[in-house]
């Protein structure tokens, strides 16, 4: 072992215990935010009830390997623990699942890209997320650790693993399919001028891999669909191609500085790397699949907004063609290396980026449904209804509430009133035997008030200000949510809670300042 493996090995080793603490520290501290809390309802079911619901909605648009996988810690005595257990593990060890794939690409590289991931507070947040993307992540790295080790060796027992991961992939979440596909792009890298290229047949091979493990789920989802759309039209639109872009540089190097510098460096890559061909193709691979799943969601009329979180199987090789960028042109510029070193201060502004945010990161909630539900146990009275600005707040205080859907999912009943211009919902529950009513409308709130009763409205961020000035509610309580991961990370989805007491004009509120 020569000295720089000796580094590289004490790096690592570092890494993974810095990144190991940063991810355990207050990992089952935050309140369940909503995808999690359709985790919890996803992952109740065992294998037996998961077939029979998807026999029922094959169209749903998660695959259900990693709710059978979270159902392992079913009855989840504390879900804000037991939901993201999985996600947290693999996320550690993606710590050094990035350190070999980028060491495929370039030995000295390895080092920047694992200093990289341990200090990123979107990967941190990943890990501590009851969702799939830290394990698809991991996953995806796995998979393409191996497929570079056929392009150099041309040995086919690596293909057999490569579709492994990948037909894991696509049991565990269909945003996984454009990944699939397009890195296939690979097979026109060269790692070197040495390495032979690869052939058709190895092409023919792992496809035919991966179509073999993936076409059982394939027929049972077509012998079993009836035409179902895969999402109601109610989760808004993706957005446009040039937003979605901007926001997974907003979220995958935080901090205008380090976006910049980035931008710059993939555009120069091509101009400065040895070999433009293989400069261009991870490019590509970066590029083609933000475009292939924003298509891939409107042929299959998905109309549900886009986030970076779709295409974390791409972080790893947007950090990797980053610091083969540096490292080419520290190659181009050797003089220039007698001064400073282009790696070492990239490697410094992606860390302090990343440390400005992390000490809020852990302070703040993503949606703090627990605090909210919490106060709500204390204070209803008979009679009071509820009013929540989205619907999507139901099922996270539903949950908080102890209120277990019957099925997999909450049923939330709406109509459209006479008028044609309203739609409400309208989901009753029972809680200390008293029956209250959450409602949800495009039109609040005086219809709520004719009977005298009190009203408690749960407004988000945009909307609460306005609404404190038009109406007499007061304001009640503020409930944390700095540090969603909506269309961008962070999104401000905090909620403030106000009471209207028609009987009660001089109620008063806390008093301060709403954004």
């Amino acid at each position: 072992m020569n000295k720089l493996t000796q580094k590289e090995i004490a790096i690592l080793l570092l890494c993974l215990l810095v990144g190991f603490a940063l991810r355990l520290y207050a990992f089952d501290k935050k309140s369940l935010w909503i995808d999690e809390v359709h985790t919890f309802n996803d992952s109740r079911d065992d294998l037996k009830a998961q077939i029979k619901f998807y026999k029922e909605d094959p169209s749903y648009l998660h695959p259900p390997l990693f709710f059978i996988l979270t159902h392992r810690f079913y009855p989840f005595t504390k879900p804000e623990r037991d939901l993201r257990i999985i996600p947290l593990i693999l996320g550690i060890l993606s710590i050094p699942m990035i350190y070999l794939l980028s060491r495929q690409f370039s030995p000295p590289i390895a080092p920047f890209c694992t200093l990289s991931l341990t200090f990123m507070t979107y990967h941190i947040s990943l890990s501590q997320d009851g969702r799939s993307y830290s394990l698809l992540m991991f996953l995806g790295m796995a998979g393409l650790y191996f497929f570079i080790k056929h392009l150099k060796t041309s040995k086919k027992g690596y293909l057999l693993l490569v579709a492994l991961f990948f037909s894991v992939l696509f049991y565990t979440s269909y945003s996984s399919i454009p990944f699939i596909v397009l890195s296939q792009i690979l097979w026109l890298y060269q790692p070197s001028e040495e390495v032979k290229r690869p052939t058709f047949a190895s092409f023919l091979t792992l496809n035919g891999l991966i179509l073999l493990f993936c076409i059982p789920w394939i027929l049972f989802v077509l012998f079993h669909y009836k035409g179902e759309t895969v999402m109601d039209s109610l989760h808004g639109s993706p957005g446009s191609f040039f937003n979605i872009i901007s926001n997974v540089f907003h979220d995958w190097v935080p901090h205008t500085p380090l976006t910049i510098v980035s931008v710059i460096l993939l555009v120069l890559f091509p101009i400065l790397a040895r070999s433009r061909k293989s400069a261009l193709v991870l490019l590509t691979v970066f590029v083609l699949p933000i475009g292939g799943l924003y298509f891939f969601s409107k042929l299959l009329n998905v109309t549900h907004f886009f986030t970076s979180r779709y295409f974390i199987n791409f972080l790893p090789l947007f950090l990797i063609t980053l610091y083969l960028s540096l490292e080419a042109m520290e190659f181009k510029f050797k003089r220039l290396k007698r001064f400073l070193r282009p790696g070492f201060l990239f490697i410094i502004l992606f860390i302090t980026s990343n440390l400005v945010i992390l000490p809020l990161y852990y302070r703040c909630e993503r949606q703090d449904f627990r605090g909210l539900v919490t106060y709500l146990m204390k204070n209803l009275q008979e009679g009071d209804k509820i009013f929540v600005q989205s619907i999507a707040y139901i099922p996270g205080m539903l949950h908080y509430f102890r209120i277990i859907p019957k099925d997999r999912h909450y049923n939330i009943p709406f109509e459209w009133k006479a008028s044609g211009q309203e739609i409400e919902f309208r989901k009753p529950f029972t809680y200390e035997n008293r029956t209250y009513t959450i409602y949800s409308s495009n039109i609040c709130c005086s219809q709520y008030l004719a009977d005298g009763n009190r009203l408690w409205i749960v407004q988000g961020e945009p909307a609460a200000k306005k609404f404190s000035e038009t109406t007499p509610s007061v304001l009640k309580g503020y409930f944390d949510g700095s540090f969603a991961s909506f269309r961008r990370f962070p999104s401000d989805s905090s909620m403030y809670l106000f009471l209207w007491d028609p009987s009660s004009p001089d109620e008063k509120g806390i008093d301060m300042p709403i954004k």
